[in-house]
């Protein structure tokens, strides 16, 4: 767990996809995580501003600011170090 303190983990999932959203949404919360979401990088970033979360989980590939360039923006504004990692939406 990330949170050694009894408080709740607060993930931040970004993502277009109200699908992936919410099946990632329900599988978090399920494990007593605090999940909040965001439909694209902008709202996240005003999102990650005001409360600043464990983690975040996001899509690479969005309209508007795709994961990679919002993932440049924390990195740009945030201390300590982001580790980055990003999921993709499968395409058929």
């Amino acid at each position: 767990m990330m949170n050694p303190s009894n408080k709740s983990d607060i993930v931040l999932v970004v993502d277009d996809s109200p699908d992936a959203l919410s099946l990632i949404h329900d599988t978090l919360e399920a494990a007593n995580m605090e999940v909040l979401v965001a439909l694209e990088g902008k709202q996240a970033l005003t999102i990650a501003r005001r409360i600043r979360p464990d983690i975040i989980l996001l899509d690479a590939i969005m309209p508007h600011m795709d994961g990679f360039e919002m993932c440049r923006a924390l990195k740009s504004r945030s201390k300590p170090s982001i580790d980055t990692g990003y999921f993709y939406d499968r395409v058929e």
